[in-house]
Parts: C-alpha cells; structure tokens; sequence
C-alpha cells in the first residue's frame, strides 16, 4: 500500500476538542499539525477585491497579505516562509504545482510548513474550512476530513470562557447548528467517503479505541505516542499561550462532559436544545427537554430577546477580554490581528469607490 500523503482537515464547531485533536495528530511521526491563522476564514470575504489572481500583481498581494496575517499569527510559527515559497504557479510539492487561487496560496503554505517540519503529511485545524470542503476538494481531491462533533451544550459552556467563540449560548447554538449541518450533508454526501465522523466525547472515553479508528480511516499506523501529545513542545506552547487551551498541557479528561448541567441554566439549555435539538438527536445526543418548541432559529435580529441576547454576549465579551488581557501571554496578537484584518478590509472598501463612482453601486 502507498504511504499516504493525502492533506487532512479538521472541520467542525470552535471549543469542540480540535485542538487536542490537532496535538494528538501532530504527534504521530509522519504528520504535522500546525495551529492554524485561518486563511480561509479571514481572506474569503476579501479575495474578491485583489481582483483576478490569474495577474501577477494581484496574486503576488493576496501572497503578502496572507503572509502579514501568517506574522501576526496568536500562535506564531517557529519557521520562515517567503513569497516564492507559497505563490501558486513557482510552489509545488512532489510535483504538483497550486492553482492560483486563495486555496491555493492556503494548500501551499501548509505545503511549505510540511517540507521544513520533516514529515510526510500535514494537516489543519481550522474548522472553518467546514464552509469551504468543496472549494478544498476541487484544488486537492484526495483531502480527508474529520467531522469533530461535541454536544452543543457543552460547547456553549465552553464557549462562554474562551475569547475566540461566541458567548451567548443562543448565538453558539445557532453557529453549531448552521456547521454541524453542513457536515452531515457532506457526509450524507456522495464524497462521503472522504469523511470521518468523530465525537468528542467518544475520544475522551476511549481515546486508544477512538484514534485507532481514525488511523485506520486516514491510512495511518497508531502509533502509541500520540496519546501521549501533552508531553510535546507544542503541547506545553499552546498550554503558556492562552488560557483557553490549558488543559492540552495534561492527559485526556474522561470527565469533561455534561458540563452544561451545572454550566448552564435551565432555560439556556431548553434554548440550546431548541436550536440544535434535531441535529443533537442525529449525532446521539439524549434531550433534557425533548418537547422544547422549534421557536427559537426563527426569531429575526430586531427580536427583542436576540437584542437582549446580543447586549449580554457583550458583556461576557468584555468580561473574557479583561481575563485574556492579565492571562495570556498572547493577547497582544490578538490585537495586531485584528488591526491588521481591520487595515485589509478598510483597503477593500477604498478599491469599492470606483466601481460606486461608475455604477452607483458595488458590483463586486
């Protein structure tokens, strides 16, 4: 059998276990996982304005611009990567060369990443990609996917603590909702193939028996030490970054589940369930409060409750800030990298005035 060298994705809900996921991958021999800058999620809104990437200069920006998003990164990578080295048509790896696109410069950075760590295959941890499987999978067609399921709940629990998600469990609920049902149509798909579901609370149970499945299904040999990740370098560097990803630096917690009972309200979690409830019963989630009505996905933004909604996930907000801001080691970045997507999108809106001026509207 081919030694496998096919790119694997993590895809899923934030605050579902990817990144113990990434750690536990990142520790097997033949593949690397770096943390992910989330080149998908940030430059898709914007690649429109670069204009068509089929001209040079066009591609050579979105390259420098994908590079300033690589240097503010809140984990920053211990290599050095140039523009040569990611721009589609002068990149390739084992000689394919990347279209010149946006996935392209992406395939090709983490391209890059593989060829100064050492190892065969990479991997990445963004679960935003979710929203992009299709666009993946036209560029690299032997990608594999890993669906990471958790129960919403405990995810909305989480969420609440950590800086990067949602904080109000209704708008957590909402954004797992509209994920999680984009990977079960990919694996109800006829690509179902490529895809693997995981559910977090499977992994913490029966960690071995879980990532031997998930070995088997990416071709890979279990190798012992993977289970034993937290004692890696990017295990203790993720653990001093952030609060948010402490527990990595330990072994598996078999307990943590069911948090949302005492993390949770009642009525938030009639209101999660709400939301998510069908999908929840899909993946083998048991319901609280099965009557709960369908009532809450409908209400529109005015709604008062959604305003009310929205002024409390602003004060967690604030609350998370002041922590992350004595706690973490890499607050700071968080900073830069919103100054600097901030500066990208203030530039494409600049490049919008012409096309104002001449139609009196944005075409693009």
């Amino acid at each position: 059998m081919d030694t496998p060298t096919a790119p694997i994705f993590i895809i899923g809900t934030e605050r579902s276990g990817s990144n113990l996921l990434r750690l536990i991958l990142n520790a097997h021999s033949g593949i690397a996982v770096p943390h992910p800058p989330h080149i998908l999620k940030f430059f898709s809104p914007l690649a429109a304005s670069y204009g068509e990437l089929t001209n040079d200069a066009a591609l050579r920006q979105l390259v420098t611009d994908v590079l300033g998003l690589l240097r503010v990164h809140i984990y920053p990578w211990e290599i050095a990567i140039t523009p040569e080295r990611i721009t589609p048509g002068q990149a390739a790896i084992e000689g394919e060369t990347r279209p010149k696109s946006l996935v392209g410069i992406f395939l090709a950075l983490y391209d890059e990443y593989l060829r100064q760590s050492g190892k065969r295959r990479w991997g990445c941890k963004s679960t935003f990609v979710i929203d992009h499987v299709a666009d993946v999978l036209v560029a690299c067609p032997d990608a594999r996917f890993i669906l990471l399921v958790r129960d919403p709940r405990d995810v909305a629990v989480s969420s609440r603590r950590s800086i990067f998600s949602p904080f109000h469990p209704y708008f957590t609920a909402l954004l797992w909702r509209r994920q999680q049902l984009t990977g079960a149509r990919w694996l109800d798909s006829a690509a179902s193939a490529k895809f693997h579901l995981m559910r977090y609370e499977d992994l913490i149970e029966h960690p071995e028996e879980t990532v031997r499945s998930m070995c088997r299904f990416l071709g890979e040999d279990y190798q012992p030490q993977m289970l034993e990740f937290y004692r890696t370098p990017s295990a203790r560097k993720s653990q001093e970054l952030s609060a948010s990803w402490r527990n990595v630096g330990s072994p598996i917690q078999a307990k943590n589940r069911n948090t949302f009972r005492r993390g949770l309200s009642a009525d938030e979690i009639k209101l999660v369930e709400a939301v998510t409830g069908d999908l929840m019963t899909r993946f083998g989630y048991s319901l609280e409060f099965p009557a709960a009505g369908p009532e809450w996905p409908a209400l529109q933004p005015s709604h008062l409750k959604v305003i009310w909604f929205t002024v409390l996930d602003w004060a967690w907000r604030l609350a998370v800030e002041w922590q992350a801001l004595r706690h973490d080691s890499n607050y700071h970045l968080h900073w830069q990298r919103r100054l600097f997507l901030w500066r990208l999108q203030l530039r494409r809106r600049v490049r919008r005035i012409p096309c104002v001026l001449r139609h009196g509207r944005t075409p693009c």
